[in-house]
């Protein structure tokens, strides 16, 4: 983490490597090791989120990433899908700020997200 970085965001990775102890029991460079072995760069995921949304997306998108790769986990060792409504308590549970309107607002947001970088895309 550079130095100079914004104070909102210093604290928002340092609540991103807590969840990851909490929720995973690893440190947030293993999180990055697994997405990036899957060619997600973890940190330019997070960055667009603050660019496109501030705080409050940067946020979403740092625990919806640990909340997914958890749920991959979990549903392969369970070896079925869960259903809505469990991953739905799944997710309150953890109490990590992803309760059910969170969660549709960041999959709003992500749609909206999807579809600026688009039309740039076309912009260019």
């Amino acid at each position: 983490m550079r130095c100079d970085m914004n104070p909102f965001k210093r604290n928002l990775y340092a609540e991103f490597e807590s969840n990851c102890f909490k929720l995973l029991g690893v440190p947030s460079s293993r999180v990055r090791e697994v997405f990036a072995d899957r060619d997600t760069d973890t940190n330019a995921k997070f960055e667009a989120a603050w660019d496109f949304g501030g705080a409050p997306f940067m946020r979403q998108e740092m625990s919806m990433t640990i909340a997914i790769l958890e749920l991959v986990y979990h549903e392969t060792k369970i070896d079925r899908k869960l259903t809505d409504q469990e991953r739905t308590e799944r997710y309150v549970s953890w109490d990590i700020g992803l309760d059910p309107e969170t969660v549709h607002k960041y999959f709003q947001k992500k749609q909206e997200q999807k579809t600026s970088a688009e039309h740039q895309r076309e912009l260019i």
